[in-house]
């Protein structure tokens, strides 16, 4: 049986912008449609299932988005939904609006409006509303002889309508007034499909349209079908059709509403697909060995029954069902089902054709798993049992294996939790001579970490602070988990004080924000730090410094060049040689030593590098200034007299 598809079917223009406005404003608060957004059920389901909810009027809108339809609407409709303060979102076909602009237009020249079209038709409302009030829809020829006389008549047409009816209605039309002027505003995209399914028609045998039964349109290609002698059957979906419609059948032609989205016609095209192989079998006489698709018709606990499109049914034993051999039949498939079975042996005076699930699947089974061995492609298997070495594994209806050291990317010692769980695996291994299939979950992980970590290198970048869970500890600093990769935190990183073990900070487990210091994507490197999404207390510490200032300190540490003193927790500063002592000094263990409490004199504080210069000399020296200001002042107030008062008359002072 050939299949052939018409040249034009299916979406159009309008009707594709419709839908593409439609799942644009998903996820952008409520979203309404007025009325369904095309003829389509299937596809109003679909959009529903994802928040796009159709209302029937505006009153069942409390808020959010309306989105006008396809099929547009009249003025009125424009303002009422501004006045409910909805956002209008306008998915009118641009040739619907063209129909709707010609009528205002006709109309505001004083044009009686004639709408070529159906009366019921939401677009045809639409249009008649654009109109004003003079105003009259024409469906048949019939109604444009009923036609009053008119001095002047305009005429615009449905976007989907007939183009051959459209043009006897205007030659009629013709007689029923002095002056017409007609917008002959059939769509393009419907005056191909037509005219593609009329020729279809001319040459099948059979004719199946695909599309909405409330579809205008789709019900308009069905009728011109069956007008050219052809046998037409007219469904939604692939369920529709019956397998009896095409028996004895050569050729089937197939096309589709304007508002039959690809993905139904697809399945259509498919289900006769599947037809045409069942029909092709029921010709050919059974024979030991052949593979056939059939359908689960009944199930008993020992046995199953399957239609595999002859006269009789075929049966299934409990032991030719599945690997391994179920309880009962129910386990395995249910009525509906479609299989593959291999003929064990045909119909004959001992009973019905004898099948078998197990062989079919096994044979199948190999075919699928060199190819996906061939294409780099995973399986998916279920875990049956641990056995020596790894796992037993089903997959296709056959025994797999997958190695101990191919069950994880580390090394897994008990296996037993993973019986009964359903795997993705690579296959590594597979010998159909030997019967032997060996898989790996490893390889399926591994690609995964690299495609994750790829994926986080990309958008990585220094400067960002990111959330991660800690996954390792180690003396030298922290491994932080950002999505599959390993970060590192250096233990100097960790805190703005000393940390002499990372778990003086962090646990296992622990989630952190991290500061990214350093991405090396070749080396597959991260640098994080924790102390730098924290503020430095240094800063705070410092705040209570000044210049000038005279404090205790501890001396931490000694260097060529001076020592370091800690004035406050965590915070410290340098004393260079030059201000260890007021004399020359070669090394600071000649003046001081670790440990030892000193008094430093602050002279600078640098925030921006955060640096503190300091000095013992010249604390020291403010200490005696202020010894010897002290002695000065007491013996002052000892001797009575002051040295002015003493000497004065040297400097010609009187006393």
């Amino acid at each position: 049986m050939k299949i052939i598809l018409a040249e034009y079917r299916g979406f159009c223009y309008g009707v594709k912008r419709a839908i593409e406005t439609a799942y644009a404003c998903i996820g952008q608060g409520p979203v309404y449609t007025l009325g369904p957004i095309i003829h389509n059920p299937q596809l109003v389901q679909r959009l529903s299932e994802q928040g796009v909810v159709m209302a029937n009027t505006l009153e069942q809108i409390p808020a959010g988005r309306v989105i006008i339809r396809s099929h547009g609407v009249g003025p009125e409709v424009y303002d009422q939904a501004r006045a409910r303060s909805l956002e209008v979102v306008d998915a009118t076909c641009p040739h619907v609006r063209k129909a709707q602009q010609a009528a205002r237009q006709l109309a505001e020249k004083g044009y009686y409006v004639a709408v070529v079209g159906e009366p019921n038709h939401p677009e045809v409302k639409s249009i008649v509303a654009w109109a004003g009030e003079r105003v009259t829809v024409v469906e048949t020829p019939a109604d444009a002889q009923n036609l009053p006389y008119h001095e002047q008549l305009g005429v615009v047409a449905q976007t989907t309508f007939a183009s051959d009816q459209f043009n006897t209605i205007v030659d009629i039309l013709k007689t029923k007034c002095r002056e017409i002027e007609v917008s002959r505003t059939i769509c393009t995209a419907t005056d191909q499909r037509q005219q593609a399914a009329i020729k279809l028609a001319r040459k099948v045998d059979v004719m199946v349209v695909v599309g909405g039964k409330n579809s205008a349109n789709t019900s308009r290609l069905a009728e011109l079908c069956r007008l050219q002698g052809c046998p037409t059957y007219h469904v939604e979906t692939a369920q529709e059709l019956k397998i009896d419609w095409f028996t004895g059948v050569q050729t089937v032609g197939i096309t589709a509403g304007a508002s039959t989205p690809d993905w139904i016609i697809e399945e259509v095209y498919s289900k006769m697909q599947e037809f045409d192989q069942l029909l092709d079998q029921d010709m050919k006489p059974l024979e030991p060995g052949v593979i056939l698709k059939g359908r689960v018709v009944g199930v008993r606990k020992d046995e199953v029954f399957v239609d595999i499109g002859h006269k009789g049914e075929g049966v299934i034993p409990l032991t030719e069902l599945a690997y391994p051999v179920p309880e009962n039949a129910s386990d395995v498939v249910s009525e509906g089902d479609e299989i593959d079975v291999y003929v064990l042996a045909p119909e004959g005076d001992d009973g019905p054709v004898k099948l078998s699930k197990v062989k079919a699947d096994n044979i199948v089974a190999w075919e699928k798993l060199q190819a996906a061995a061939q294409a780099n492609e995973t399986v998916t298997g279920k875990v049956t049992a641990v056995v020596k070495g790894g796992l037993a594994v089903s997959l296709y209806g056959v025994r797999g294996f997958v190695p101990a050291s191919q069950v994880a990317v580390q090394h897994v010692a008990d296996l037993t939790p993973y019986v009964g769980q359903t795997l993705e695996l690579l296959p590594i291994e597979i010998d159909q001579a030997k019967q032997k299939i060996v898989l790996s979950r490893r390889k399926v992980l591994e690609q995964e970490q690299q495609r994750r970590a790829e994926e986080l290198f990309s958008r990585l970048a220094e400067g960002q602070i990111v959330t991660g869970t800690v996954s390792r500890i180690a003396d030298f600093g922290v491994f932080v988990d950002l999505g599959g990769v390993d970060g590192l935190i250096h233990i100097s990183d960790l805190s703005w004080h000393r940390v002499k073990n990372p778990t003086e900070v962090v646990n296992i487990g622990d989630e952190v924000q991290v500061f990214v210091q350093k991405v090396d994507p070749k080396a597959k490197r991260i640098s994080l730090s924790l102390k730098r999404v924290q503020r430095d207390p240094w800063y705070d510490v410092v705040e209570g410094l000044r210049e000038g200032m005279t404090v205790a300190g501890k001396v931490t540490k000694l260097a060529k060049f001076g020592a370091f003193v800690e004035v406050k927790p965590g915070v410290e500063g340098l004393v260079h040689l030059s201000e260890l002592a007021d004399r020359r000094v070669a090394s600071a263990q000649e003046v001081v030593e670790v440990g030892q409490t000193v008094t430093v004199k602050i002279l600078g504080i640098d925030k921006e590098n955060k640096r503190i210069s300091l000095s013992i000399a010249q604390a020291q020296q403010d200490a005696e200034r202020a010894d010897y200001q002290r002695f000065l002042s007491q013996e002052s107030n000892t001797l009575g007299v002051t040295i002015g008062e003493k000497f004065g008359h040297l400097f010609g002072r009187k006393g």
